[in-house]
């Protein structure tokens, strides 16, 4: 039998054939129309090439395959279930959805004897009160203060203009961005036309300007449509303080 250090992409129909290998399988289910989970592939990669000859790793993406969706209990995205040959057949071991990089780690331990049963993920805590819940908030000079400097949460704030042609090619991104770090970033507007305080304050003399606030301070400032060097504002306000 050969041995695979890469992770196998099966399917309904072949997904018989990779189960009647002898050997444990961590099986990972995906869904290819949501935005896929980088850490988690890359863990499914990692212990592919880590366990391989010991155990088999196949992928298959729920979205073209709806037998084997059902028959694992149709399972929240990305999934694994860990399967193990008995004596007269192949059974579930494990199983675990919505996993990241660590369970993947911990349900390969498992069928190889090397670890403790893994225990389901303690549901997430709900967001902060005044995280934007994915969607972008329009704030102004009077309600700045309240909104943006006094948040729990940091808060990007975009300064822009209705007139402005870079302003609305970037607004897709901000509400894609409200989406990414729905509970951890809180995404808002001010329109600089209509609230000429705020804009003077901050000095914005060129829009788009872009701006995250953490703690009620200033930390960056990104002027223009670059929608990676926003991402970064957004992952550099995410970093402990040091």
């Amino acid at each position: 039998m050969p041995v695979f250090d890469t992770p196998i992409h099966t399917n309904d129909d072949n997904l018989k054939k990779v189960l009647a290998q002898n050997l444990p399988v961590l099986l990972y289910l995906y869904d290819s129309r949501q935005k896929p989970d980088g850490a988690v592939a890359d863990a499914v990669n990692t212990v592919a090439r880590k366990h391989a000859g010991a155990v088999l790793i196949a992928q298959i993406d729920i979205a073209t395959n709806p037998k084997t969706y059902q028959e694992y209990g149709r399972p929240t995205t990305p999934a694994v279930v860990g399967l193990a040959q008995d004596r007269f057949h192949r059974k579930v071991k494990s199983q675990a959805d919505n996993v990241r990089p660590g369970d993947v780690r911990a349900h390969v331990a498992y069928l190889l004897d090397k670890g403790p049963l893994p225990t389901p993920a303690a549901k997430p805590a709900p967001p902060p009160a005044n995280a934007s819940g994915g969607k972008v908030e329009h704030v102004t000079d009077a309600n700045f203060k309240q909104k943006v400097l006094n948040s729990k949460v940091p808060v990007l704030v975009d300064f822009w203009a209705p007139w402005c042609g870079p302003c609305r090619m970037i607004a897709p991104v901000v509400e894609q961005l409200a989406k990414d770090y729905a509970g951890q970033v809180k995404m808002v507007k001010l329109n600089v036309d209509e609230n000429p305080v705020t804009g003077g304050q901050f000095q914005v003399r060129s829009i788009p300007t872009l701006m995250i606030f953490r703690d009620g301070r200033l930390l960056e400032r990104q002027i223009g449509a670059n929608p990676q060097a926003i991402r970064q504002l957004i992952e550099n306000a995410l970093q402990p303080i040091r």
